[in-house]
């Protein structure tokens, strides 16, 4: 038997817990990184008539009041999607899965000006990218982890396997980087990566006993990659 390890904010700890909670191994909570709200001066909703959010935390930091929940919206991926209609919002518009469909759509959308609700620290700055047409505002910040449990790293010199699904590149790169100050290696360990994308896994370069990309950019992909994943080092001990 090995791990699953969740490394996601503690926001999605019941969604993670929902998707991967039905595969064989146990599920090892470790968020590498945690969510601060910023305080931002949000501009008043009448100059904006589109929303855009890339992440679930954009959705519950910018918290919108009524006003807001009358605009358009422009989400990457399912789960910002759905986040976006629990707090009221009704026009929500799922974009594609990352902020490259993201790009490629507003490049094409109806809108005149949208508010973008983000992170401190973001993949890309659509703000920049789209001068006079979206406004970005950060609302949170991800405060990455000092170092990983005790615990996990008993499990993990011990020679346990353990399967890492990889969601970000921030959250991989962090993940890497706690893992090679702890001292670990590809070849004392047998820690996989399991990245949702082949930029994520190019970003987190790490002591991985395994790489594997999912062949599909979403959690569905993440799913079954990781299932994969667990069946080689339940059957082959890790072997390719």
């Amino acid at each position: 038997m090995g791990l699953i390890l969740n490394t996601r904010p503690t926001f999605y700890h019941d969604r993670f817990h929902a998707a991967f909670g039905e595969l064989p191994w146990a599920i090892f909570d470790c968020p590498v990184t945690l969510g601060e709200p910023v305080a931002a001066g949000i501009p008043g909703p009448d100059a904006f008539d589109t929303v855009i959010f890339t992440s679930q935390l954009g959705v519950v930091s910018f918290a919108p009041g009524p006003e807001w929940l009358g605009k358009q919206v422009f989400a990457v991926g399912s789960g910002t999607a759905e986040a976006a209609y629990a707090v009221g919002f009704k026009n929500v518009v799922q974009t594609g899965l990352d902020v490259d469909d993201m790009r490629r759509y507003l490049e094409g959308a109806d809108f005149k000006s949208a508010l973008y609700p983000s992170g401190e620290d973001i993949t890309a700055d659509l703000g920049a990218e789209f001068p006079g047409r979206v406004r970005r505002e950060v609302v949170y910040r991800m405060i990455p982890r000092g170092e990983l449990p005790p615990q996990l790293l008993k499990h993990i010199r011990d020679g346990m396997p353990i399967v890492a699904p990889l969601f970000s590149v921030r959250g991989g790169e962090i993940l890497a980087s706690l893992l090679t100050k702890a001292g670990v290696t590809s070849d004392t360990a047998r820690v996989a990566a399991i990245a949702i994308s082949a930029k994520v896994m190019a970003a987190s370069a790490g002591p991985w006993h395994r790489e594997v990309i999912a062949d599909e950019p979403s959690l569905g992909g993440l799913m079954v990659a990781t299932g994969e994943a667990i069946e080689v080092y339940s059957t082959k001990g890790g072997a390719p």
